[in-house]
C-alpha cells in the first residue's frame, strides 16, 4: 500500500525533476568537499585563500596565522602568550565556530605566507584605523614577556607594510603601548626628568625635538584623528583603555612640546 503510494506520488513529476532532486545533494557535497581540499593543500603550502569569504572564523584565522609566526619567533612565556590570544579571540569574536588548538596547532605547522593573508586582509579591511587594530594585538602579544625582540620588530614592519600602514605609525604604537605598560606597573612616565618627557613626547607626536608651533599643531590634529577614543568604541574593552590612556598620552604630549616653545 505504502509503496503503491510513492509509486503514485513519483508518477506526477517528470523524471528530470526526480533526477534533480536525488542528484543535487550529492553534486553539492561532492563540489564543497573539492573545494574544501583545495583551500587545505593551500593551507599546506602556507597560502591563505584569497577567497574565503570576509567573516568572522575567517578574520579569526587570519589573526591567528599572524599570531603563530609573532610566537614562534620567541618562545619565551609561550603559554602566556596563547592565553592572551585565546582570551582576545573569546572577549572579540564570541559568535566564531572554530576550534582554538587545532587552528593554532595548524598554523604552527604550516607557517602562513605573509603577503597572503595580508593581500587577505587588506582586500577586505579597507579603513585603516581597524587595520592598525591588527598591529595592536600582535604587539600585545610580542609584549608579553616585555620586551619586543628585533626578530619580533622585524616582523611588525613586514606586516605593517603590507596592510599599508606608516612605519611611524607602527614606531608610535610600540612607544604608546610601551608607555601604557610602564604607566600601569611602575608610574614610569611621571617620574622621569623633562628632557626625557620631552624626547618621548616628540616620539609620539612623530616630530623633531626642534619643531616649531606650526609642526607640533599639524602632528597633534593628525594623531587626534587617527587615535581619537571614538573610532575604537566598536572594539573590544582592552583597545578602548589603550586608545583613552593614549589619546591622554597625545595630549599630555602635545602639551609638553607646546610650553616648550612659548
Amino acid at each position: 500500500m505504502f509503496n503503491q503510494l510513492i509509486h503514485t506520488e513519483t508518477e506526477k513529476f517528470p523524471d528530470y525533476i526526480i533526477a534533480i532532486f536525488f542528484f543535487t545533494p550529492i553534486i553539492l557535497g561532492l563540489f564543497f568537499l573539492i573545494r574544501n581540499k583545495r583551500f587545505d593543500k593551500k593551507w599546506d603550502s602556507g597560502i591563505f585563500p584569497e577567497k574565503y569569504k570576509f567573516n568572522q572564523d575567517n578574520l579569526l584565522e587570519a589573526y591567528l596565522c599572524l599570531a603563530a609566526l609573532i610566537i614562534q619567533l620567541k618562545k619565551t612565556e609561550k603559554s602566556k602568550k596563547i592565553l592572551f590570544i585565546n582570551s582576545y579571540f573569546n572577549r572579540y569574536f564570541k559568535k566564531s565556530n572554530y576550534d582554538f588548538s587545532d587552528s593554532l596547532i595548524y598554523s604552527f605547522k604550516h607557517p602562513i605566507q605573509i603577503k597572503t593573508v595580508t593581500h587577505w586582509l587588506k582586500k577586505h579591511i579597507t579603513d585603516k584605523i581597524e587595520r592598525i587594530h591588527i598591529i595592536y594585538f600582535l604587539t600585545g602579544i610580542t609584549m608579553i614577556d616585555g620586551k619586543i625582540s628585533v626578530q619580533e620588530k622585524k616582523i611588525l614592519i613586514l606586516i605593517s607594510i603590507q596592510l599599508e600602514i606608516d612605519i611611524n605609525d607602527l614606531e608610535r604604537v610600540i612607544l604608546i603601548y610601551n608607555s601604557y605598560r610602564e604607566s600601569i606597573k611602575t608610574n614610569k612616565i611621571k617620574n622621569t626628568n623633562q628632557s626625557k618627557k620631552f624626547i618621548q613626547a616628540s616620539r609620539i607626536l612623530g616630530v623633531k625635538t626642534n619643531a616649531n608651533i606650526e609642526e607640533i599643531k599639524k602632528a597633534y590634529r593628525k594623531m587626534v584623528k587617527l587615535h581619537h577614543p571614538d573610532r575604537f568604541q566598536k572594539s573590544g574593552l582592552e583597545h578602548i583603555k589603550i586608545a583613552q590612556e593614549k589619546f591622554i598620552q597625545i595630549q599630555n604630549s602635545y602639551k609638553i612640546m607646546t610650553e616648550k616653545n612659548k
